[in-house]
């Protein structure tokens, strides 16, 4: 329930401080500029990462599972060191680490370290994805242009890639503080746009989802919008009924921004009372973990509203 606190309580700094206490992150760009240059092509080690794939996808199945989650993570790990050159594999690491931040460490307070951590990898994941993925796109981060000009070039091929790096740098910001958020909103901003242009149906309808939250987390003065955050919100409900992470969020962030009990209530109960078994199957593992995040939400109410 730790997550629940952290995400509400930011709205409280002072924004005036927060202006001036960014955080700053170096780029997998940087650090990681030839990845045909780690991959291994022996027979053996094809069969090998091939295996390793099946077994992955295998433990994924049961990622609600926090064992089998990290099985699935240690073998998607072991296949992009044996080829960094497959940008699919750190797209899968970096929705992943998401799963195991968001799903399983943002529960507990204890592990909150632990969860920025992870989600810092799943942004580096993302950006070895896109180091791949383009070449052309890797150089004009190295030789200096800013994302939000180099994204120009990419194509429907990289919105996996950089959906989940804004997804795990979004949570990331929140976690690391308020001054983060607004360090990196411009960013996080202009990348899920192109998102939303290339294909705004990416994973249940990502893109609005995320404006949604995005719209209610900034505050007004740099360009919050409740009405926008609403409108959002019920577009990708619309869109993509079967994801209840959707409703979660927007009575988190929306209902809660406007001190609107009803909608915080009625999103969570709908959520709660859902029969997983009558919507998507591949949702599963996600929307059990929403019905828990609800019911933890839900027990607070008193705290959020005034």
């Amino acid at each position: 329930m730790g997550h629940v606190r952290m995400t509400l309580s930011i709205t409280a700094l002072c924004a005036v401080m927060a202006m001036g206490c960014g955080s700053s992150r170096e780029g997998a760009w940087e650090t990681h500029p030839d990845p045909s240059a780690e991959a291994n092509q022996t027979e053996d080690a094809q069969d090998q990462r091939v295996a390793l794939m099946a077994e992955a996808e295998t433990a994924w199945a049961s990622r609600q599972d926090e064992v089998s989650l990290k099985s699935a993570i240690e073998k998607w790990e072991a296949a992009s060191e044996m080829d960094a050159s497959d940008h699919e594999t750190w797209e899968r690491l970096a929705r992943a680490y998401y799963f195991h931040a968001d799903g399983h460490m943002s529960f507990d307070e204890a592990r909150a370290e632990e969860m920025i951590a992870t989600y810092e990898k799943g942004i580096q994941a993302a950006e070895r994805a896109l180091v791949a993925l383009s070449p052309d796109f890797a150089q004009r981060m190295r030789s200096g242009t800013r994302i939000e000009e180099a994204i120009a070039i990419l194509d429907g091929s990289a919105v996996p890639a950089l959906y989940w790096r804004s997804a795990n740098m979004g949570k990331w910001g929140i976690a690391k503080g308020f001054a983060t958020i607004l360090s990196y909103k411009d960013e996080i901003r202009a990348i899920m746009a192109r998102c939303m242009e290339l294909d705004a149906t990416y994973f249940y309808h990502g893109p609005p989802r995320y404006f949604g939250a995005y719209y209610a987390k900034v505050p007004a003065y740099a360009g919050g919008d409740l009405d926008l955050s609403r409108q959002n919100f019920e577009q990708a409900i619309t869109a993509a009924p079967d994801y209840l992470g959707t409703r979660t969020l927007m009575a988190q962030l929306f209902a809660v921004k406007a001190q609107d009990r009803a909608i915080f209530e009625e999103q969570l109960n709908f959520v709660i009372s859902a029969n997983i078994d009558e919507l998507a199957a591949e949702l599963r593992p996600e929307n059990l973990i929403e019905q828990r995040r609800a019911q933890a939400l839900l027990e607070q109410a008193d705290e959020f509203f005034e």
